[in-house]
């Protein structure tokens, strides 16, 4: 074998050498193995319920990739319910506990695998308006739920293990934005509001005509005021803007509720 060959061999070879850890860096997956499937929650005021219409985990070419569970359709928690973990809850606010999110799977096992977004169709029943809402996972949300923190345990809050947030949760406004947390470790972690990413029109049950609605809307109008509520197309922003979440007083050994914008 002559010199010159055997200088472009060492070259190649020193090439080849330097570019294995770059491909392998750029094609490395997400680390999963000490991760739960992710889950989904769904939250909304009790004055505002609203209907999840249809949810789907999408990949990059727009097809869904992880069949998710169809049990949650209504979102909305009576008064009653939600007062069992905030007391004094007057119904506008976002409940925002893992006792008040009503809880999304996947279908099987599920999967850690991310997907590139999902697509939320949903309806609020004060307007009757169907929306449609994109959630993309950003870089950000990938980074908080591959990164473990310590955090305490719902059942044991005195208590720090590691763990990873694995819960994307939603909270619904009456006029079709959307508030995201992450959850599933420790307490949760606002990321956006989102607005709607299409407003799909009048009727969101497909039902197509307006008898439906001047039926529908009087009902649920008759029940508010049944609860002692007002016409709830009124919509009091200053209290709908709200978020109640809980935290715990290690020292004192109670919960505190706490009211914010998210």
């Amino acid at each position: 074998m002559n010199v010159p060959r055997i200088k472009s061999i060492a070259i190649q070879i020193t090439i080849f050498v330097a570019l294995v850890p770059l491909v392998a860096c750029q094609a490395q997956p997400e680390q999963t193995s000490d991760r739960d499937a992710w889950r989904l929650g769904y939250v909304a005021p009790s004055i505002y319920p609203v209907e999840i219409n249809d949810m789907n985990a999408m990949d990059k070419q727009g097809e869904p990739m992880a069949p998710i569970a169809k049990q949650i359709q209504a979102v909305g928690e009576k008064i009653q319910s939600v007062r069992r973990t905030f007391p004094h809850y007057d119904g506008y606010a976002i409940p925002l506990s893992v006792f008040t999110i009503q809880a999304g799977e996947q279908l099987g096992g599920g999967t850690t695998e991310l997907p590139d977004y999902f697509e939320i169709n949903w309806t609020s029943l004060v307007n009757l308006k169907l929306y449609q809402t994109r959630v993309n996972i950003t870089k950000q949300i990938r980074d908080i739920i591959n990164k473990g923190t310590l955090s305490a345990p719902v059942d044991r809050p005195s208590e720090q293990e590691e763990c990873h947030y694995f819960v994307f949760n939603f909270g619904f406004l009456p006029d079709g934005r959307v508030k995201v947390w992450l959850g599933g470790c420790g307490p949760f972690k606002y990321i956006e509001t989102l607005q709607p990413y299409k407003v799909l029109g009048i009727d969101g049950f497909g039902l197509g005509n307006k008898e439906f609605i001047e039926e529908y809307q009087p009902k649920l109008i008759k029940y508010t005021k049944k609860q002692g509520y007002p016409d709830p197309r009124n919509i009091p922003w200053d209290k709908v803007n709200k978020v109640l979440h809980r935290k715990y007083d290690v020292q004192h050994k109670q919960w505190h509720v706490i009211e914010g914008m998210h």
